[in-house]
């Protein structure tokens, strides 16, 4: 099982400069807050994101998804409004192993395609995982640097491109209670031993072979409503 480190993290608010785990190369940089609202502290983590040319906020979170074998994501079909995420997990007890109960069939970067099912949750309580449609969602807030405040998003991740600077955050929002995203704490990085693992290049990112997945078969390993 790899081994993390959460490095240290200033009083004030968090920048580009605080990020930790970045994932993709590149010329341009972004940040990716998730904040679940659990109650568990911390609420949310930030990770970055690097590339060049054009990028969409759902590029970016899938990109991040790919590489941290923490986090898992459920979204649904691209569809004339573009892409909503349902479902958003992270293996906090680092174990290595992480399931929902109803199961579904994550790939092998823990991003997952289908229908959204409220009352899906982690199979391992230690975990993270929410999940919402019709009695949540994860609201989706954007903002061009570190120093702006938080706006609704008008379009989906697919919808958004994103420009150097940009920061955007998932904010899960139970009983549709939406609340900006919390202030957030660098997500945990593989040790460097375990950072060489990792093949990143551009857009297309490999996962460490240490996610220890199981087949599509075994495994049961967003509103941003549109866009």
């Amino acid at each position: 099982m790899l081994m993390f480190v959460l490095a240290g993290h200033d009083a004030g608010a968090a920048t580009l400069d605080d990020v930790q785990f970045w994932v993709g190369t590149g010329a341009n940089r972004a940040a990716l807050v998730l904040d679940w609202n659990d109650g568990r502290s911390p609420e949310a983590f930030v990770w970055g994101y690097r590339w060049d040319g054009t990028a969409t906020g759902l590029d970016m979170l899938r990109a991040v998804v790919e590489v941290d074998d923490r986090l898992f994501a459920h979204v649904s079909e691209a569809g004339p409004f573009g892409v909503s995420v349902f479902g958003i997990g992270y293996d906090l007890s680092g174990d290595g192993a992480f399931g929902v109960n109803p199961a579904i069939a994550f790939d092998s970067g823990g991003w997952s395609v289908g229908l959204a099912d409220d009352s899906r949750v982690a199979v391992d309580l230690a975990d993270r995982w929410a999940e919402g449609w019709n009695t949540g969602f994860w609201g989706y807030n954007i903002k061009g640097s570190a120093e702006e405040s938080w706006a609704s998003a008008l379009t989906g991740p697919l919808g958004r491109t994103l420009s150097d600077g940009a920061w955007d955050g998932y904010s899960f929002a139970p009983g549709f209670n939406f609340t900006d995203p919390s202030e957030p704490l660098p997500a945990p990085v593989p040790e460097p031993g375990a950072i060489a693992l990792l093949f990143i290049g551009g857009a297309v990112l490999l996962k460490a072979c240490s996610r220890r997945r199981a087949t599509a078969t075994e495994r049961s390993k967003g509103n941003n409503c549109v866009g």
